[in-house]
């Protein structure tokens, strides 16, 4: 399997190098555009390969499943309370960027404040950690 997933990988590299350089010699522009397909479908692909991963852990491992939905209601709950708490104001800046309706609004403050969350916790968690590992090893 290894042997063959390598095959596969490589394959589908230069398969992407041929289209790269049949779009860049047509267009000036044609290989920024790929490069931004390209990422936005190696993300989907990471996407679906967590997902599907995920599942198949789960299916192997059911008692694993608890924790994975307190961790998914988690996320949850904190979208939905930024989604309540942000004001959904219209500014200037918004209008440059097509942004109307107030929903459009609330989502992306919703976005900024689950960011501004999970950065915020990823640090605490890893100062929680480190000085928990720092006293258990004196």
């Amino acid at each position: 399997m290894f042997k063959s997933g390598r095959v596969i990988f490589y394959s589908i590299v230069v398969v992407l190098v041929f289209i790269f350089l049949i779009l860049v010699s047509k267009d000036d522009y044609a290989g920024s555009e790929m490069g931004i397909w390209l990422a936005i479908l190696l993300a989907l692909g990471a996407m679906l390969s967590i997902v599907v991963s995920s599942v198949i852990h789960l299916k192997n491992n059911p008692k694993s499943a608890k924790s994975l939905l307190m961790g998914v209601g988690a996320i949850l709950v904190v979208c939905l309370v930024s989604y309540f708490i942000s004001s959904g104001n219209l500014g200037d800046d918004y209008e440059k960027y097509n942004i109307t309706t107030e929903s459009q609004s609330r989502f992306i403050d919703m976005g900024l404040y689950l960011t501004i969350f999970l950065g915020f916790t990823a640090v605490v968690s890893i100062i929680v950690s480190e000085s928990v590992a720092l006293l258990k090893n004196q």
